[in-house]
């Protein structure tokens, strides 16, 4: 996946656009009840998506092989899975989808760690 850092990039900002989009609705309502959502979609989605997006950029050898197509998959799955769980949580108190979504956002950043230690060195 040899352009893994702007397909991050890509989901990132889909996912701030959709948290900008939540935090326009709650302000105009006056309804905070969602304001846990629209963090997950900010912070974890954007932000932290952004951040692996970055690091696949700095480091281009880090690109290559099936772990980071994994680690890409898991990550993102992992993120949108914490956003939805969220909502899921904030309306039922069920963790069903919250909880295994973010043991998939951690073995995501497990892999991109071993990515990063491995693959980084400059030549």
């Amino acid at each position: 996946m040899t352009r893994i850092d702007r397909a991050y990039v890509a989901v990132a900002l889909a996912l701030l656009l959709i948290g900008e989009l939540l935090g326009f609705y709650m302000g105009m309502t006056q309804d905070m009840k969602l304001r846990s959502v629209h963090i997950a979609l900010v912070l974890t989605g954007f932000v932290t998506l952004s951040l692996f997006g970055f690091m696949y950029r700095m480091w281009p050898s880090m690109k290559t092989g099936a772990l980071a197509q994994a680690q890409f998959w898991l990550s993102v799955v992992g993120a949108l899975g914490i956003a939805i769980g969220t909502y899921q949580y904030v309306k039922s108190g069920a963790i069903v989808i919250v909880a295994p979504a973010s043991a998939l956002l951690i073995v995501g950043t497990i892999l991109l760690l071993w990515l990063f230690w491995t693959r980084s060195e400059t030549v």
